[in-house]
Formats: C-alpha cells, sequence, structure tokens
C-alpha cells in the first residue's frame, strides 16, 4: 500500500455503541417516520445521509436485517429486505457506507461467524444486492465491523477475525475500479497472539495532525480481564509511535508494553465499554476511563500526555461515588451501567466531561484545565445529542436506542428491551416499536 494513499485518510466516526460525546445546542426540526422495528433486545441500527439521499439500516418486526432508502426531499422509503436475521445477540449492530461511485455496502448481525457483506448491484439503488466476500482470507469468525472513508472518499473496513480473548484486528481496502478488496496492511494491525484480543476505539484524527487509537488487551471472553490501557498516534496510517515518539511495528502485539498509558491488570475494572480520547485547549491527548479504586468500587478516571521533560502520562479521579461496582465479571453483552464521554474544552479555560450513570443519574464534570481536579459537578443534566430530542414515553421496561447520522444533522431513535448477555429474553418478545428519525439544527 503507497504511502500517498493514506497521508489524506480522515476517518468519519460515529457514535456506535450508545452515549454521544458530541456537545450540542441543537433542536428538533423535523420528523421522519421509518418502520416498526424489532425490540426485543437492544442491538444497533444505522443512518447514513449523502447529498441525494438517506439510508437506514434496521432489524424489521420479523428480524431480518433491512435498507431504506429515501430521498432527502421526501418522506417516503424504499425498503429492501436482505437474506439475514438477527438473533439474540447485540454485538450484531448494522454498518451501512456509500462509496465514491454511489454504491451501499452493508455488514453486520456478525459475532464470531464467517463475514456477512452486501453491496448494491447499481449505484444509489437498494432494489438489490449482492452477498459478496471480501478478501476470502480471515474471514471466518468476524466480529465488529466499520467502515471508514477519507477526504477523497476511499472505503476502508475495519473488522476482528476471532473471539474475545483470541482476535485479530484487520484492515481492508475497497478499489473501486475492480470493485474488489484488498488487505490494507501485509499482516493484522493487532495481533493478539493467540492468547488476547484488542478492545480498540476507531482511528481518530486529533487537532496535532496525527490520528489516534486508544485500546485494551483482553485475556478471556470475561469483560473484566481486560487490561492494559494503551495508546499509540500516527501522521499517515501507516507508520506508528507511542506518545513518547518510539516507533510501534505492525503487528501490534500483546507483548509489547511501550505503548502502555496506564498499567491496569486484569479483574480492576478497565473496560471497552468506557474509555474514549479528547484533547484539552493545548491539543494534549487526554483519555477517559473506567477502573475500580482500592475499595473495589467504580469510579472514572482521566489520563493526560504532559510534555514535560521527556514526556509522561498524568493521571487525576475525577468521579467520587460511593458504593457501586459496575459487575464486570461476566460474558456476552452487558449492561453499560456507567457512560462517559470523552474531554471536550470550554470557553473559559476549562474541561468538562459528561457521564451517565445507573444509580447516581446524569450530569457532568468541569476540570481545571491545569491540573484535571474536579472544580464542580453539575448533577442532573448533560449536553449531547440526545438531549435535545423530544421527550419519550418509554414502555415497561423499556430504554431508548439513538443512533446518529454522519452529518450530525440527523439522529433516529427506537425502544428496546435492554441487553441480556446475548440470550433470549424470559418472556415473549414486546411488540415492536416505532423508528423515528429526528432533524436536528443548531439554534
Amino acid at each position: 500500500m503507497k504511502r500517498s494513499l493514506l497521508l489524506s485518510l480522515m476517518l468519519l466516526v460515529s457514535a456506535r455503541f450508545g452515549f454521544c460525546q458530541k456537545q450540542t445546542n441543537q433542536s428538533p426540526l423535523e420528523t421522519i417516520p421509518v418502520a416498526k422495528v424489532w425490540s426485543g433486545h437492544s442491538v444497533g441500527f444505522d443512518l447514513l445521509t449523502t447529498d441525494k439521499y438517506q439510508y437506514a439500516g434496521y432489524y424489521d418486526e420479523g428480524q431480518n436485517m433491512v435498507i431504506a432508502q429515501r430521498p432527502l426531499d421526501s418522506k417516503q422509503w424504499k425498503r429492501t429486505v436482505l437474506p439475514t436475521k438477527v438473533g439474540w445477540d447485540s454485538h450484531n449492530y448494522i454498518e451501512m457506507a456509500v462509496d465514491r461511485d454511489g454504491y451501499l455496502h452493508v455488514s453486520g448481525n456478525m459475532h464470531a461467524v464467517p463475514l456477512i457483506y452486501f453491496r448494491s448491484e447499481k449505484p444509489e439503488n437498494i432494489d438489490r444486492f449482492e452477498k459478496l466476500p471480501m478478501t476470502g482470507k480471515r474471514e471466518e469468525r468476524v466480529t465488529y465491523p466499520i467502515f471508514l472513508k477519507n477526504k477523497s472518499g476511499d472505503l476502508y473496513f475495519q473488522y476482528r477475525d476471532g473471539g474475545s480473548g483470541n482476535g485479530n484486528t484487520l484492515y481492508n481496502r475497497y478499489d473501486p475500479a475492480s470493485k474488489t478488496w484488498r488487505p490494507l496492511f501485509d499482516t493484522p494491525f493487532f495481533d493478539g497472539e493467540s492468547e488476547v484480543n484488542a478492545y480498540m476505539t476507531t482511528p481518530t484524527l486529533g487537532p496535532d495532525g496525527y490520528f489516534y487509537i486508544v485500546w485494551s488487551w483482553r485475556l478471556t471472553p470475561v469483560a473484566n480481564t481486560c487490561h492494559n490501557l494503551s495508546c499509540i498516534r500516527s501522521r499517515d496510517m501507516l507508520h506508528w509511535e507511542t506518545m513518547g515518539g518510539q516507533s510501534v511495528e505492525l503487528p501490534i502485539r500483546w507483548r509489547n508494553s511501550d505503548p502502555v498509558v496506564v498499567p491496569v491488570g486484569p479483574w480492576n475494572g478497565l473496560t471497552n465499554m468506557s474509555y474514549n480520547i479528547g484533547w484539552d485547549q493545548e491539543k494534549n491527548p487526554c483519555i477517559v476511563y473506567h477502573q475500580y479504586d482500592k475499595q473495589g468500587i467504580s469510579q472514572m478516571f482521566v489520563t493526560r500526555w504532559e510534555k514535560n521533560g521527556r514526556g509522561n502520562w498524568h493521571t487525576a479521579q475525577i468521579s467520587n461515588w460511593p458504593d457501586f461496582t459496575w459487575e464486570l465479571n461476566a460474558t456476552g453483552s452487558i449492561k453499560k451501567s456507567i457512560r462517559v464521554s470523552n474531554v471536550r474544552t470550554s470557553g473559559n479555560g476549562q474541561l468538562v466531561v459528561s457521564y451517565e450513570h445507573e444509580k447516581f443519574g446524569q450530569g457532568y464534570w468541569i476540570l481545571d484545565q491545569k491540573t484535571l481536579q474536579v472544580k464542580q459537578e453539575v448533577k442532573g443534566k448533560t449536553q449531547t445529542v440526545e438531549s435535545s430530542l423530544p421527550a419519550i414515553t418509554l414502555n415497561k421496561d423499556m430504554e431508548a436506542r439513538t443512533k446518529t447520522d454522519n452529518t450530525g444533522r440527523y439522529t433516529m431513535r427506537w425502544q428496546t428491551l435492554p441487553v441480556n448477555q446475548d440470550r433470549p429474553q424470559p418472556n415473549n418478545p414486546p411488540a415492536p416499536t416505532d423508528l423515528i428519525i429526528y432533524e436536528v439544527i443548531e439554534k
């Protein structure tokens, strides 16, 4: 892969697993009904907007994967049912992308199963899809599909091959001329060495011109075996280094401790569901993460790279919750008892982190820019896209799910039962609920 293909890589990253991290002052503009959808368990849908069309990917009343399309000047949807049905697994979200020629790519409904990937037969047309392989290699136990694009419209695909506690992360690149996929690298990006796997954030471009990836390693399918919070950066997505500038060769291996940021051992509450990266006013990366304190209580921490001398990571505890422990000694999809945003900057030299807590509600912390110490905690509200949507009356035992599109202008919402560790619910599934899109604008 030539370096020139990677220099412009500006990844389009969306919040795909729940808590939206974008501060907003928005209000709903228009309501766009989509369909009645499956609500038996929490599983991710997708929403994609181009300059002419909007696409929604969801599971219908019969648990079939459906792709819907509408012109932006219409509320009328065209629908195509794809030949795959979701079971009770909350990992099996839907992912979509449109390439530069207008073909729609769809992947999803996978948790350590052979690759499920569709491409529309015609551009800007969802009447017919082809079910295809990509490279035909390392596609037997696929999970976590993610499509990524750069400024030029080049399309990439990130996924895991293998299982939780034993898997590799790989990238493919799409060639629109031949309509084929090729491996981006000669090796996996993360190599679990047949003993672990990496749980990573999507590569994110920081204000300093570097792409950042944050991850932990997991020993087994038990969530509480995540350990060693780590971080690397790159100018070109090809050559990677630690924050101290030490080169990191691909594949990135578990036994290479150079990228470790915080050496958290397994069974200490580090979880892939609750870490992310942001930046302060001086463009220093800040990673927010969950860990148990010395009493075994769930707390949130922030660590920041500080350029003093050779540089080091400075860590501070930002929560002081008295008596709640997020239960992570489990397998399968686990309830997100605590959700946090990334670090955001305010206009008065302070940093802000929002949270939602199963026991202690929602709020946000205002941090001192210099020390990272909490100056103020504001309880009862957050500043997110979801907070701008109309109030919703939830059905019994249900929770609201949201998905914001690639433009940030549209958010869809529906109701489901919570996750249940990928097991069937004990009672009959609830009635389907309404999938509704809200168009929002800045005030």
